[in-house]
């Protein structure tokens, strides 16, 4: 099974959509016939242009014209003038880029359809300052840039956009569009927005607002629990975009030199030739230079060959090649998303567990505030107590009612109890100490800074299972929105690469045909000569 048959993608389309689609018929009207739709019989359209390309006139986009011009600048650029129905704009090759990088950012979940390429190195360093201006070049960026715009026209999401009717309005600045809502309210992270909170394209949407509280991981960084769906899906377009660029594309490239080559040696063997012919008499002249003919017929076939499979195959590989890391960039973006959602559930298990582990701590400084309380009334009991026989014992004294010997034994008891009640208060006065001591090391009031902690934790628990939720249901829809697309880019592939075999095959058909005509006749020309 091929490539394009085992697809994790999609469902693939079947024959009968090509038949339904080959039985419709279009029936054009002149521009001047076309009466526009007003705007206001459609609710949900912006604009006249919207209305426009609402009412399927999509077809009707055109690059009629590529010019020189150096209008507002020091240097020269070329312009591509744009018409649609009765608007006329001319843009150049960095207003189309932009337009499609703002797209982007607007539409992170939608594959964006890609733009011809912008000059190598190699072509400056062989063109120079003329490579700007090459013919080839140009015609070739018109017809991929116009295929870009057909493209954006016919999408379900990116057709209803108001930067892009306004990229086809006339006499509408590029920079005043990138200075107006909706890509003026663009975040600068839009991992940090909610997709269905990012600016729409309608310009009258709100600004969108951020949610600091949702991380931005790491792009290398690996799921812990990834969707197979689009593991299979990763897979799927890298082995696509390997086979796209690194085989199709390469052999294509290689097959064109090739037949370049050999159209450059069929107008030297014609002049060959044709000089043959002059230099004989009769029915050899004539048959000579009847196959001279038919070798020049080769050598311009071989030339509109070329030229008829570098805009009907080449150039929608090469689209198809950068389509490829559209969608690349696109599950990123996914993948990106469910990262920031397995962090923030990181975070809030990170959170719980210090609440509780502070939690804990102030239920342990409250017992021992108990225990310190219990202490010191125990303390002070005991200190009275001998503030009590202390005083009596020095009465016995003064009055002399004992015996020397009763003395002298009450005289060993006093020593005793002051030298046991020196001990506590020097133990008493020790623990106070330590006690300040080690609480002006951890805080002045660390009692407040606990409660704190505790409440500062509390309520960034509640904000992180907000914003976790919130990244729960934005990772499903993303994930919807995302599916949706590459199915609808599937069925679009399955269409333009038969349409490309078709043509493929067809120009083979007629390079063969007009070759085979021309040789044919020769060989008529020289069956006519005696020997």
């Amino acid at each position: 099974m091929s490539d394009f048959e085992d697809n994790p993608f999609a469902e693939p389309i079947g024959d009968e959509d090509y038949e339904e689609e080959e039985q419709v018929e279009h029936g054009y009207k002149t521009q001047s016939e076309r009466i526009p739709p007003p705007a206001q019989d459609f609710p949900n359209v912006c604009c006249q242009i919207g209305a426009l390309i609402r009412c399927g006139e999509e077809e009707n986009i055109l690059i009629t014209n590529a010019q020189k011009t150096n209008e507002g600048s020091g240097s020269s650029y070329i312009t591509y003038t744009i018409r649609y129905m009765d608007q006329e704009v001319k843009r150049r090759y960095s207003e189309f880029e932009s337009l499609r990088k703002s797209l982007t950012r607007l539409y992170p979940t939608v594959i964006i359809p890609p733009i011809p390429e912008k000059h190598s190195i190699t072509d400056y360093a062989t063109m120079q300052s003329k490579a700007k201006e090459d013919v080839v070049i140009i015609e070739k960026r018109k017809r991929m840039l116009l295929t870009f715009l057909v493209r954006i026209s016919k999408h379900p999401q990116l057709s209803s956009s108001h930067v892009f009717h306004r990229f086809l309005e006339s006499g509408v600045s590029w920079n005043e569009v990138l200075n107006s809502p909706p890509l003026s309210t663009l975040p600068k992270n839009i991992l940090q927005v909610s997709p269905t909170n990012l600016p729409s394209s309608n310009p009258s949407s709100p600004v969108s607002t951020t949610n600091p509280l949702l991380p931005t991981p790491n792009p290398s960084q690996l799921l812990r629990n990834p969707d197979q769906r689009f593991i299979d899906s990763e897979l799927y377009t890298n082995k696509f975009a390997n086979h796209m660029s690194q085989n199709l594309e390469k052999t294509n490239r290689r097959i064109l030199k090739r037949l370049s080559d050999l159209s450059n040696d069929y107008a030297e063997l014609g002049a060959v030739y044709n000089g043959f012919s002059l230099i004989e008499f009769g029915g050899l002249a004539h048959s000579i230079e009847k196959v001279g003919q038919a070798v020049d017929s080769s050598f311009m076939t071989t030339r509109n060959l070329i030229t008829a499979l570098e805009s009907e195959f080449s150039e929608p590989l090469q689209e198809y090649s950068q389509f490829a890391q559209m969608i690349k960039q696109v599950l990123r973006y996914r993948h990106m998303k469910h990262l920031q959602l397995e962090l923030t559930e990181e975070t809030l298990e990170k959170q719980k567990t210090a609440h509780e582990t502070l939690t804990k701590s102030e239920e342990e400084a409250r017992r021992l505030e108990v225990a310190l309380n219990r202490a010191t009334l125990e303390e002070n009991h005991s200190r009275t107590s001998f503030d009590s026989e202390d005083g009596n014992l020095h009465e016995v004294g003064e009055n002399g009612r004992e015996d020397d010997g009763h003395h002298h034994q009450n005289g060993e008891l006093s020593n005793s109890a002051t030298l046991n009640h020196t001990k506590k208060r020097s133990g008493s006065k020790l623990f106070s100490v330590l006690s300040h001591t080690i609480h002006g090391i951890m805080d002045v009031d660390p009692e407040a800074t606990r409660r704190s902690s505790i409440g500062k934790t509390a309520d960034s628990i509640i904000q992180l299972e907000e914003a976790l939720e919130t990244s729960r249901k934005d990772l499903k829809n993303i994930s919807g929105s995302i599916q949706e697309d590459l199915d609808r880019f599937q069925r679009q592939k399955v269409r333009d690469i038969r349409d490309m075999l078709l043509a493929y095959a067809k120009i083979q058909i007629k390079w063969c045909q007009k070759n085979l005509t021309s040789w044919e006749e020769a060989k008529a020309e020289i069956g006519k000569m005696q020997t």
